[in-house]
């Protein structure tokens, strides 16, 4: 597994353009963060021109999303989901490719805050964020120039390239290092 988490890596820092530097975004929330994508087709369209992978986009439906993700980060994901699929790409077999309703980030967010808040949840949402959709994987996200979705305080001991404000009060879009232009 480490060997292939590793090729991943390579392969991302071999192809990666900067993505959403060349967009010239000027919006706030998830509209800075590169081009928007609206289905999981475009999505992976994109993943495979980031890397070479992700060729074969297959559809998948909410009940597998459930499955997908366990039970407590699909309640907390699924009502803001409007649609994902999955593709193979380095490590990931299944590498999910999440886009959400626009109109509902803020709401999403808002709902993360309260879980963390009523001890639900513990840390902040674990996919790699780009502009009006996700990708499940962790490993090497920001070399394709995904965000983290931060609800919590970057703390002062972290290193992190830029923030950008999020659709909710306090959130924020965090790029970590990596991300190669």
């Amino acid at each position: 597994m480490l060997g292939r988490c590793a090729a991943l890596v390579a392969l991302l820092v071999g192809s990666v353009a900067c993505s959403s530097a060349a967009t010239g975004s000027t919006g706030l929330g998830s509209d800075a963060l590169g081009p928007p994508l609206a289905t999981s087709a475009e999505v992976g369209k994109w993943v495979e021109e980031k890397t070479g992978e992700c060729d074969e986009v297959v559809s998948r439906s909410m009940e597998e999303f459930a499955e997908f993700v366990g039970p407590l980060r699909s309640k907390l994901y699924s009502p803001y989901v409007a649609e994902w699929g999955t593709c193979k790409a380095g490590p990931y077999e299944r590498l999910g490719l999440v886009v959400f309703q626009r109109d509902k980030l803020a709401d999403f967010q808002h709902a993360w805050q309260g879980a963390m808040a009523g001890g639900e949840v513990s840390d902040n949402p674990d996919f790699g964020f780009g502009n009006g959709f996700a990708l499940s994987g962790t490993l090497g996200l920001e070399l394709l120039g995904l965000h983290d979705l931060r609800c919590t305080p970057v703390g002062p001991d972290e290193v992190v390239e830029h923030t950008l404000p999020a659709e909710a009060e306090g959130c924020v879009y965090v790029l970590k290092p990596g991300h190669h232009h």
